[in-house]
């Protein structure tokens, strides 16, 4: 069974009985929060103004009803699960709670929405309950959201097909340590912007949120490495076109993330060349592969991971 709330996406209306149960809380004040920074892909160092204390003041709001929503999924949750015990199924059953993505709540001028390559978008909760799982355990293996399809096949019992880009998480659930400890993986978005000088896209002239921007299509290298720690390094595209060229980037951004937690300062000048055509070839490599192709380079490493 799949279950996907809308909770709490936009417009996160709470239930009645949940409204106003958060007054006063504010979106968390991390270092990049309202950060004006001018070394970023044009819609960071361009395209964002620094927030108003009315907007916010809406991000204030949206934080608050976001939470109060969340309230009625745990209310379904607990049901759900309350459904399995009575049946006497529960103790049989894997449960993963997952989401598709992160966000952002002012982090970089960006009011509240998801479209960026930063740590607040991409990374996900994954808490997982089942047969043979330890509880209040941890793991710091890779989980994609690419992995869960293969992962339920596995647990299944079913043979897991080779052109299926993820990997089954089914023995790191059952207590293996992972096999490489040293990782890279893809993350890419493709941009809403149809045609050029449009600029950016709005959710309407009383929500003043940003929505998407022309030219926000990327292709990022996510790694970590024991010696060198979590990295990123990012390529911005002139073109929201399917399929792009390596012709079209016009921007790019990498941080050390052990470093510089909160990717503040754009480092890619302290990239040598090599190490640049590295991570474009490991990048182009990502986006352009298949099926058990992509299984291959996830252990791989760059001179710098």
């Amino acid at each position: 069974m799949y279950i996907a709330t809308p909770a709490p996406h936009r417009p996160a209306t709470p239930a009645p009985q949940y409204e106003s149960r958060f007054v006063g809380q504010v979106a968390p004040r991390s270092p990049s929060y309202n950060f004006d920074s001018k070394d970023k892909h044009w819609i960071i160092s361009e395209g964002t103004p620094v927030m108003t204390k009315e907007v916010i003041g809406l991000v204030d709001e949206l934080y608050e009803m976001r939470l109060e929503t969340l309230l009625s999924v745990q209310d379904l949750l607990e049901a759900v699960v309350g459904a399995l015990e009575k049946q006497k199924v529960l103790n049989n059953t894997y449960i993963f709670f997952n989401s598709d993505h992160g966000y952002h709540l002012g982090q970089f001028k960006q009011q509240g929405e998801k479209r960026q390559p930063y740590e607040e978008d991409i990374r996900v909760p994954l808490i997982v309950r089942g047969p043979g799982i330890k509880p209040n355990t941890t793991t710091q293996a890779l989980a994609l959201s690419i992995d869960m399809a293969p992962t339920f096949l596995d647990l299944a019992g079913w043979p897991l097909p080779e052109d299926m880009d993820g990997q089954s998480l089914k023995p790191i659930l059952l207590g293996e340590e992972p096999a490489e400890t040293n990782y890279q993986f893809l993350v890419e978005y493709f941009g809403a912007g149809t045609s050029p000088g449009v600029g950016c896209f709005y959710y309407g002239p009383y929500v003043p949120f940003l929505h998407d921007c022309v030219n926000n299509t990327f292709l990022s290298l996510r790694m970590h490495d024991s010696q060198n720690g979590d990295q990123i390094f990012s390529d911005f595209f002139s073109t929201d076109a399917v399929p792009m060229s390596q012709s079209d980037i016009y921007f790019r951004e990498y941080y050390n993330i052990t470093e510089d937690y909160w990717e503040l300062h754009n480092a890619v000048a302290s990239l040598t060349d090599k190490e640049t055509e590295e991570f474009e070839n490991t990048i182009w490599n990502f986006h352009m592969c298949t099926g058990s192709s992509c299984h291959k380079m996830r252990g791989k490493k760059n001179s710098r991971a």
